[in-house]
């Protein structure tokens, strides 16, 4: 957050006036075919962000079967984040998010800040696909998530998963209210994304698939390439493979990436000679007694797939030091994992740490003019933060437009009353309001709520506010009651959608005896153990659904559209070979592998967001990946002993 953005800010927060190009979706849109309709966005919104001059969001209504005359429609939740160029490039990036049943719109300032890199010159697109995030109102089990609301938000994945679970319960409701399931598929949904654009105004655009969303990608080429005009796909799910079936291949190719890196480093090959049968000998040891011990818990066989799922999630040095882990491992010890999960390794992050770290060597003038820098830098961060706060209050309270500031004051009222309630109080608080989300916006049932379950005591001031709302306010409450539900129960949710989406046209095409065959390849056996769990529970989720799958959807894509496939060597939810391989019938396609980078490669370094950037700059260009070498990691080799 520089001065200037802060500036700026407070002037366009002081003033009238709103962004014009807004107008004409406050007016329905641009495509009489799919209706606009402007909705306040789920706060927070972010510091920076001002509602209806850097942000608008609302609904696009999109048909529920393309290409049929039903008249059933699907109300898709979109945000739109203006560049901050007062000339912006024509073609906005639409962000396709992963899962399936992800979610962006009601994390607004998450996603605005992952895609930072972009906006200097180009609008975001974010919306939540059909059955995701706060556009699954066609598919949400109002009554299921209201009665089990905690079994929701707390989840247990063998309740959750179970033939008489919460999810199956949900399936249930959502089939018994006459929801046809079969048009929630990848195709529509690629369908979904041109209407978006269309009704938003930009006739041709970028989009930038991440994980599932890279699928959607590959399927946008296929069904949909209408005003596409270059497609980034990163941590690739290939349509051609059966993503759940290989589900351990994505952290095999991970453990190999570092054995490889290892074994072409001089000083750590000469380590670590035998790292590959340490591997094996670590994972043996984790089935033996007496059990390995960490912090006081036992590690289990799994624990090797778990270890690589850590350095997939860590932006930070991870690989360096795990031929040391495994070391330690195969002898029951895990001093070195300890130190590196607990972030023991970490570069400094104070000023004195930093001093200290690499300041030895400075005379006394240049040590003191550091550390007046390195003290100055932290003033300012402080300081940011500061102003985040007060810039987003102020623009709640100016933003142009949104609810009025009473719908925020009940909200509060009512957060307090409810940290005073006793259990019981609060779940009956609880299963009532989640049932708002089902509901069209109604200021008698608000007085019903109210009455139920507010102290007499405070009645008269709530019961003040609610007559103070305006209409928009009233919707505006309804809407918070949807957020505050989705972010409560996210988890669950995209687990439901991913069930929907998944289960139907990924199956036969996915199967236990495919897995099977897939999981007797691994490079390291030992990683089934914590891998075959989780994934079998998918497959007794998916025996409850019809199955719909599509001729030619597992097809690979052919396509001439530029397209940037990306993936990282840390990456264990897919396959890190992925780029390579999906880009052998794109033949615009470049391929771009990222050491030390995980899934959602662009989040893990700036050498990511550069190559993706240029890419969208000049679609027709060669990448320039110069700075891709300097990620490979650089490997802890413990001092001998005197």
């Amino acid at each position: 957050m520089s001065p200037d953005q802060i500036m700026l800010t407070l002037i366009a927060l002081m003033t009238s006036a709103t962004e014009p190009a807004f107008d004409p979706l406050k007016k329905g849109g641009h495509d009489p075919r799919y209706p606009v309709t402007v909705e306040a966005c789920p706060r927070p919104i972010g510091a920076l962000e001002i509602e209806g001059k850097t942000v608008l969001c609302g609904r696009v209504s999109v048909p529920e079967l393309h290409g049929s005359d039903t008249g059933e429609t699907i109300p898709l939740a979109f945000a739109v984040l203006k560049s901050r160029s007062a000339a912006p490039a024509p073609d906005p990036v639409i962000y396709l998010h992963g899962g399936p049943g992800g979610y962006t719109v009601q994390d607004i300032p998450f996603n605005a800040k992952i895609f930072d890199f972009l906006r200097d010159r180009r609008d975001i697109v974010l919306f939540d696909q059909r059955g995701s995030g706060i556009s699954d109102q066609t598919i949400a089990c109002y009554n299921e998530l209201a009665a089990d609301f905690l079994q929701f938000a707390k989840v247990d994945d063998e309740k959750l998963f179970d033939a008489e679970g919460p999810l199956a319960r949900c399936l249930t409701e959502t089939v018994d209210a006459g929801t046809d399931l079969e048009p929630y598929n990848t195709t529509q949904s690629a369908k979904d994304v041109r209407a978006i654009m269309h009704a938003l105004g930009y006739p041709e655009y970028n989009a930038f698939g991440i994980s599932y969303g890279t699928k959607l990608g590959q399927e946008l080429l296929r069904s949909a390439p209408e005003g596409l005009r270059a497609l980034v796909i990163d941590s690739i799910s290939r349509v051609d493979n059966p993503a759940y079936d290989t589900n351990g291949v994505p952290p095999d190719q991970a453990l190999g990436w570092m054995v490889d890196y290892c074994m072409a480093d001089k000083a750590c090959a000469a380590a670590y000679p035998d790292l590959e049968e340490t591997v094996h000998a670590s994972g043996k040891r984790l089935t033996e007694d007496p059990k390995v011990m960490l912090s006081g818990e036992e590690l289990g066989p799994g624990f090797i797939s778990d270890l690589m799922d850590l350095s997939n999630s860590r932006a930070m040095p991870f690989t360096a030091y795990l031929p040391q882990v495994f070391t330690e491992l195969a002898d029951g010890k895990t001093a070195t994992l300890e130190k590196l999960i607990k972030g023991g390794f970490n570069p400094p992050q104070s000023s004195d740490a930093i001093l200290a770290a690499y300041g030895k060597d400075l005379d006394a003038l240049d040590r003191t003019l550091a550390e007046v820098a390195l003290k100055q830098a932290e003033a300012m961060r402080t300081d940011e933060a500061n102003v985040a706060k007060l810039l987003t209050t102020l623009s709640r309270d100016l933003s142009a437009s949104g609810p009025a500031r009473t719908e925020a004051l009940l909200d509060q009222a009512l957060s307090d009353v409810a940290t005073t309630m006793e259990a019981d109080a609060l779940l009956a608080f609880l299963h009532d309001y989640v049932l708002f989300i089902g509901q069209s916006p109604d200021r008698d049932r608000i007085a019903a709520f109210l009455d139920a379950h507010i102290p007499e005591t405070e009645k008269p001031r709530i019961m003040g506010l609610l007559a103070a709302m305006t209409e928009e306010d009233i919707a505006a409450f309804y809407q918070r009651a949807r957020v505050d539900s989705a972010n409560l129960t996210a988890q669950s949710r995209v687990m439901f959608t991913l069930g929907i989406i998944a289960c139907q046209e990924d199956y036969p095409f996915n199967s236990r005896d495919g897995y099977d065959a897939v999981a007797a390849t691994y490079r390291f056996p030992e990683l089934d153990a914590g891998v075959r769990d989780g994934t079998m529970i998918l497959y007794d989720f998916c025996d409850l659904f019809e199955k719909h799958p599509r001729d030619g959807f597992h097809e690979p894509v052919v396509s001439d559209i530029p397209v940037l496939a990306m993936a990282g060597t840390k990456d264990t939810k897919t396959n890190p070979d992925a780029a390579e391989k999906v880009v052998r019938t794109l033949s615009n396609g470049q391929a771009v592998l990222f050491p030390e980078a995980g899934h959602a490669v662009i989040q893990f370094s700036k050498c990511a967001q550069d190559v993706a950037l240029g890419f969208i700059e000049d679609p027709d260009a060669p990448v320039n990946v110069a700075c891709v070498e300097s990620l490979k990691p650089k490997f802890y080799v413990p001092p001998k002993p005197d």
